[in-house]
């Protein structure tokens, strides 16, 4: 009996699904329910997914696939170049680290941590209070980010996820997958959190990932070998972790 624990909505389960499918394993998909399940499930984190894999519990979206590789080497999620496969989880960490990166600093800007922009109307300028020390660094930054004019933080995170984007697509080039001709964890790391942009993580990044014609096609493939397309579910919270783009 194989179990993958894990809120579906979440980019690290369904890499982690898409894995259990490219192999050709059957499995079941069990969600959480509370926050109780994500402590009963995973112990000594909290956090998700963990897969149950005939009896042995695994945490950890990327020691999940590496167990898989070992346990079922064909087909393979690593080159059997070690250079290749080296570049493979390079990407693979980068693509689970980069996009939660900026997904966690939209979800900063949009519960009030950081003030959206230095206007005349400041909230805190109408408040009759000065801005503190702090809060204007953070304003000189944004605006010398931005290249000398004053840009929404919110515009800037969609500004600087389109540049990751056209990283992604400089990489891929005219290859159908990264690094190689076929799949492997770094198309599934890249695609789970492309696809979770696509569902509306970060409001504004659909519409940057529709203009990007060969990631559009690298989802496709990546769909065709691991079960066709994925439920375009809105993402919601994940207790436990930070929703929906949890680092596991």
């Amino acid at each position: 009996m194989i179990t993958l624990y894990g809120p579906l909505q979440a980019p690290f389960t369904e890499k982690v699904r898409r894995a259990l499918i490219y192999k050709g394993y059957a499995f079941e998909l069990v969600e959480p329910e509370g926050p109780e399940d994500y402590k009963r499930w995973s112990p000594k984190t909290g956090m998700l997914p963990v897969l149950d894999l005939h009896g042995e519990s695994i945490p950890d979206s990327t020691d999940i696939l590496l167990r898989l590789d070992r346990e079922r080497p064909d087909p393979p999620l690593l080159a059997t170049d070690p250079t290749v496969a080296a570049q493979q989880r390079q990407l693979e960490e980068w693509a689970d680290e980069s996009f939660l990166f900026y997904y966690l600093k939209y979800r900063r800007l949009v519960d009030g941590v950081e003030h959206p922009r230095p206007t005349r109307n400041d909230p805190e300028a109408q408040a009759g209070r000065q801005p503190s020390h702090s809060s204007s660094l953070r304003r000189l930054g944004a605006w010398l980010r931005a290249g000398g004019t004053w840009e929404r933080p919110q515009t800037g995170v969609l500004r600087e996820v389109g540049l990751r984007m056209d990283d992604l697509v400089n990489l891929l080039g005219a290859r159908p997958f990264f690094y190689a001709q076929q799949l492997s964890m770094a198309d599934l790391a890249v695609y789970s959190m492309l696809h979770t942009m696509r569902i509306g993580a970060i409001p504004g990044a659909e519409s940057l990932l529709a203009q990007r014609a060969s990631l559009i096609a690298l989802m496709g493939r990546v769909e065709e070998r691991t079960g066709g397309e994925a439920p375009m579910l809105s993402p919601g919270p994940a207790q436990g972790e930070t929703p929906p783009l949890s680092p596991s």
